[in-house]
Order: C-alpha cells, then structure tokens, then sequence
C-alpha cells in the first residue's frame, strides 16, 4: 500500500511540475477582424497566418513584406494533412487547392519541445513554412510575452515581472527602438504594455483576442498608431 501511494504521490508531483506555466494564444487580423490562428510566420520575405490544421479547406493567408512595408493580404486554400511527429518536429503536409499557388504542396513545421507545454518555454516554435521551392523561415522568441507584425515593423515585448523590455525590428532596415523598465495592466481580455524614453516618447501596447495596436506619443501627443496584422499573447497560466 505505501509503494502504491508513493507511486502516486510521484505521478501528481510528476504532473505539477509539467504543467505549462503559460498559454499562448495568436490572432491575425483577416477581412477587417481579429480571429485567433492556429499559427502564423514573420519571416524576411512574408507574413503568413494559417487559421487551423483541417483536412477540410483551411485559408493560408500572406502578406509580402518590403522595405516599404507589407503588401495587401492575399489567400490561399489549402487542405492539411495529419501531423507527422517525430525526434522534437512536427510536420503539417500543405497541399494548396486554390489561389495563386494552385497546385503546389508544402508543410508546416512547428516544434514539439520547444512550446508552451515545457514551463521552460514561453512562445511555441513556429520553425518554417513551405509552399513550392519556398520556404519562409519564422522568427523565434522563446521567452516573449508578446510578439506581432504591424504594416512597419515586428514589435517584441519580454516580461519577466520585474523587468519588462520592449523593441522593435523595422522592415525599411532602419534602426529599431529597446526600452526596458517598462509597466503592465491588464483587463478582463488582454494585457497593456507601456515604455518611457529618456527623450521622452512613450510606447504604449495593448493586445487582446479581439484589439491589438501601438501607439506612439511624446508630451502627451499621439504621433502614430499602428494596428497589429498577426500577434502572439503569452500569458501565465491559470
């Protein structure tokens, strides 16, 4: 009876400590709304989003992005097969049935360790897209609270409670910005970042299921306001 228990006992204390210690969730926005996605890709040359792994038809859509920011989304539909997983990888088989890429097949590669199931891990590795003989290699932060695209620029946030760090890659190849010292609210939806600069602008990120934007202000003026097109929330786990 007590090796019993003790095995018991083991399994519990087993499962606590694998429990994940955040949920990641990601959206787009398509057609004028935010909708969640089963995973989405900042790569240098694109931006994808696939809304789920179905093997009815499932919308792969695409922004091309440039120096100049990202072009106008497009779509693509595509029938995905069944997850083939093996040795850390998982494979999603695209075969593309409509759009411009008619014909061509590809796969979705994502990771099995590196996700959110590992407390370990913040964000889940979304490794590549291919479509044809291209592949879109995806931007991976492991320990971002936070990480989207908006028409300029890839917006990073890291939130380790005490420290709270923001920066930005822009797509013209301009000098991005990182602010750390940053403040966090939250509401009953989502989560608002907020960044001081010693010259005085503000970098204030709010990121929900149903609104993400950043707005940029300096002496209490809005200068820009910028709209995410896809984002990941990373969020401790209830």
């Amino acid at each position: 009876m007590n090796k019993i228990l003790l095995l018991l006992g083991l399994v519990t204390l087993s499962s606590a400590v694998a429990a994940p210690a955040y949920e990641m969730k990601s959206y787009a926005a398509l057609n004028g709304k935010i909708q969640p996605v089963f995973a989405w890709c900042d790569s240098p040359s694109r931006v994808l989003a696939l809304t789920a792994v179905s093997t009815a038809k499932t919308p792969l859509y695409h922004w091309a992005k440039g120096k100049s920011g990202l072009g106008s989304l497009s779509v693509s539909t595509v029938r995905v097969g069944a997850a083939d997983a093996g040795a850390g990888q998982v494979y999603y088989p695209l075969n593309v049935v409509a759009g411009s890429r008619n014909g061509q097949s590809g796969f979705l590669h994502t990771s099995n360790i590196e996700n959110v199931q590992d407390p370990a891990y913040r964000m889940t590795h979304i490794n590549e897209f291919k479509l044809g003989n291209d592949i879109y290699t995806c931007r991976y932060v492991p320990q971002a609270a936070f990480m989207g695209v908006t028409a300029k620029r890839t917006v990073i946030v890291w939130d380790a409670g005490d420290v709270i760090t923001y920066a930005t890659r822009n797509f013209d190849g301009s000098a991005g910005v990182y602010v750390t010292d940053g403040k966090s609210s939250s509401d009953e939806l989502g989560k608002e970042y907020s960044f001081e600069t010693k010259d005085g602008y503000t970098y204030t990120l709010y990121a929900s299921p149903t609104a993400a934007f950043l707005t940029v202000s300096k002496g209490g003026k809005v200068l820009s306001t910028e709209k995410f097109v896809a984002y990941s929330l990373s969020l401790p786990a209830h």
